[in-house]
């Protein structure tokens, strides 16, 4: 490898770091992570979405209908013996959301996509989940500031879980909530046996639930900010069905789910200040330059040996400046090489020794 070869990779590697100050991209994620900007007015459903799940309420006792069947007692059937049967639990005031959030969580109208900044505040209960709804945008890098306290309470050991799911991820999480909240279902005592799976086996694990890019996920904390950058549109095509979009959602979790790490529920009302900071991105790689750079590589690796063997192979083969050739190194199939004319001995001159019979010198 030649030097001017050395000296531009080392270029390569070094202009980043030494540019990062006068970068204006990195001054601007410098800015974000700073959850500082210029914050709009959120518009309900249309911008940001707002969602809970809540102890007193479980979604799926009326979603098949039990309820309205269950409520007909001119039949005169006994409701305390039967098993489908569980009778509503109260509202109390560790519970402050308002019916809107958890009734209607999953009939919500498209959003448009996050391009402002904004900040709200979010009362989340006792036992219960608080979501902003989101819908992100390849062409922005988002960073999210989450502060928690409790509210009018204090606390040593106060803590919540904050996680950031997709569509598909919140509607598994939302599964396993109000089944360990029902007393009538045996799913979330699987999902409690299984929380000790490893990393690499939870794809398969039908109970379980990821946050996005299992990564996203940070519990018992009380501040958090984190930011990420899409590499396109979230969608997914199952193997029926057309293409399907997915909006990101920020949880505040205050329940203690079947994680182990996880915070317990901490016996208060939580304030929870969430700013989400938005950033756009004047450059941004396409997709495909990954696989370039790692079959550059991998070709490079391939390539590297065999041209490393040819540059030994021709080591001192290379004609010497002086142009002289080089000549071969005697050996049993190679007989020596007779030197040059200038090199062979001279016959002795009688004038240069004249005591020197010329008969004795023959």
């Amino acid at each position: 490898m030649s030097k001017k070869t050395v000296v531009a990779l080392i270029l390569i590697f070094t202009l980043p770091a030494l540019g990062l100050s006068s970068n204006p991209i990195v001054s601007n994620a410098s800015a974000a992570d700073a959850c500082s900007g210029d914050i709009e007015p959120i518009i309900w459903n249309q911008s940001v979405g707002r969602s809970a799940l809540v102890p007193h309420y479980n979604y799926y006792n009326g979603y098949f209908g039990f309820d309205d069947y269950y409520d007909d007692d001119s039949r005169g059937r006994d409701h305390e013996s039967d098993w489908i049967y569980e009778p509503p639990r109260e509202k109390t005031e560790l519970n402050p959301e308002e019916s809107w959030m958890y009734q209607d969580w999953d009939r919500t109208s498209r959003l448009t996509p996050l391009t402002e900044s904004y900040h709200s505040t979010m009362l989340v209960g006792n036992d219960s989940i608080g979501a902003l709804r989101v819908n992100l945008s390849a062409d922005y890098r988002t960073t999210v500031c989450v502060t928690v306290q409790a509210l009018n309470a204090t606390s040593d050991d106060y803590s919540v879980d904050v996680y950031l799911l997709t569509t598909s991820e919140y509607q598994r999480y939302t599964e396993l909530y109000y089944s360990s909240h029902s007393s009538n279902s045996f799913y979330s005592e699987i999902s409690d046996a299984l929380s000790d799976i490893s990393p690499e086996w939870r794809g398969i694990d039908f109970t379980g639930w990821r946050s996005y890019r299992d990564a996203h996920q940070y519990e018992d904390i009380t501040e958090i900010n984190f930011a990420l950058n899409l590499d396109g549109p979230e969608s997914y095509t199952p193997i029926f069905g057309d293409e399907r979009w997915q909006d990101f959602y920020i949880v505040i979790d205050t329940w203690d789910n079947n994680h182990d790490s996880d915070a317990t529920a901490p016996g208060v009302v939580t304030a929870a200040d969430v700013t989400i900071i938005t950033t756009e991105r004047s450059f941004i790689l396409p997709n495909f330059t990954v696989a370039i750079i790692f079959l550059v590589i991998m070709l490079g690796m391939i390539i590297f040996p065999f041209i490393l063997n040819a540059r030994y192979m021709k080591a001192g083969l290379d004609v010497p400046a002086d142009g002289d050739q080089p000549g071969l190194v005697p050996s049993l199939e190679v007989s020596a090489e007779l030197t040059s004319h200038h090199d062979q001995p001279q016959p002795v001159s009688q004038k240069d020794y004249p005591d020197i019979d010329s008969t004795e010198a023959d």
